[in-house]
């Protein structure tokens, strides 16, 4: 049950006709693993939180940087030289008593994966590397975790849903075969600074939509910043090499 607070806090989200005490309790009730506290990360788990999301742990072995803090807003000068998710967890601490918060002060991996996953009910991915990205994306396929995946790079953006917990699907590998951290990251192309912004929030949002009403296909979005253009995708269930262009 919600408390008379809990009523309080999230009123703006219970009076939704499609929301209502039901959509938030099943909010309260979910376990999510974030990995990856950068630009993305920080948009992501802020709305999560806010939103009331029943249990987050932060995964990043990265420390901050200044370079961060153009976009990794969570962050003050005064936390440079230690960890991204120990920081993190302690500014979204004071938004949301509620939720249950811990940090994993190591980086996502094959070695910690099995204990990570165990005791998970959605992943999301907010590195910003491809090795990161399919090593998520093959240890949650793995354990038939549910995952969303985010990229923002330059003024391009990409948001993926991967439902390995439901159904047969394709995954990102499948949709990037051949793509190699070669192809360039924020540190070697930059960023506008609202983009992980962006892309990150519409993480939390497929996120919370998802766990109040589960879609069960892969889907595949891309943002194009300069123009401000969403393009979606339609995704087969099996095989995901051809893609087609659903709206513009």
């Amino acid at each position: 049950m919600l408390s008379d607070l809990e009523f309080i806090r999230y009123s703006r989200q219970l009076m939704l006709p499609d929301f209502g005490e039901a959509a938030q309790l099943k909010l309260k009730q979910t376990k999510v693993l974030l990995i990856g506290c950068g630009g993305l990360g920080h948009a992501a788990s802020q709305y999560l939180v806010s939103s009331g999301i029943g249990q987050l742990t932060l995964v990043d072995g990265d420390k901050v940087e200044l370079s961060n803090l153009q976009r990794q807003l969570l962050f003050r000068d005064s936390d440079r030289g230690f960890n991204k998710a120990k920081m993190a967890a302690r500014q979204l601490k004071q938004l949301n008593p509620y939720v249950q918060l811990s940090a994993v002060e190591q980086h996502f991996g094959a070695d910690n994966a099995a204990t990570l996953l165990a005791n998970t009910d959605w992943v999301l991915d907010c590195t910003d590397n491809f090795q990161s990205r399919k090593l998520i994306n093959k240890l949650c396929q793995q354990h038939q975790i549910s995952l969303i995946s985010a990229a923002a790079i330059a003024q391009q953006g990409q948001l993926m849903l991967w439902p390995f917990a439901h159904n047969p699907s394709p995954c990102y590998s499948c949709l990037f075969p051949n793509l190699t951290d070669q192809s360039g990251n924020c540190s070697s192309l930059g960023v506008l600074a609202p983009l992980p912004g962006i892309i990150g929030a519409m993480q939390a949002m497929l996120l919370i939509q998802q766990i109040i009403q589960p879609d069960r296909q892969a889907k595949f979005w891309q943002f194009e910043g300069v123009g401000f253009r969403f393009v979606a995708y339609d995704m087969p269930v099996q095989g995901c090499r051809c893609l087609v262009e659903k709206t513009t």
